[in-house]
């Protein structure tokens, strides 16, 4: 499978396009973090209610773990636009079979064919 140049233009702008929008995420995740991490009082200068402490903890864990998420993708967006610059988009980094179009229509940074990707897991 070979893409056109036009193809790969519009791939790239798809990337960029999700890589800017994974930024802003990052970027606002860890604003949200650092901002619930130095306040830990409410707007009366008041400690946090003991009650609440379970649930400060939990958002935070959930957040970092959706940054954590979110940079991952962000390398993965990374490595797809370097594939493309190298002539290798497309490609399973596995068994060096075309990935279905279908596949990275669908998850453009994809690296493995369905079934290679199924063999080594997430």
């Amino acid at each position: 499978m070979s893409y056109s140049d036009k193809e790969l233009a519009n791939l790239r702008n798809q990337l960029n396009t999700e890589r800017k929008r994974v930024i802003l995420n990052i970027d606002s995740l860890s604003s949200d973090l650092r901002s619930s991490i130095t306040d830990s009082s409410d707007e009366n200068g008041l400690e946090t209610h003991i009650g609440d402490v379970g649930t400060l903890t939990f958002l935070r864990e959930r957040d970092l773990s959706v940054e954590l998420s979110e940079e991952h993708l962000l390398n993965e967006i990374g490595e797809a636009l370097a594939r493309i610059k190298l002539g290798l988009y497309g490609t399973c980094s596995e068994c060096g079979m075309e990935i279905p179009r279908d596949r990275l229509e669908a998850l453009p940074w994809a690296v493995r064919c369905v079934e290679d990707q199924a063999r080594v897991g997430v």
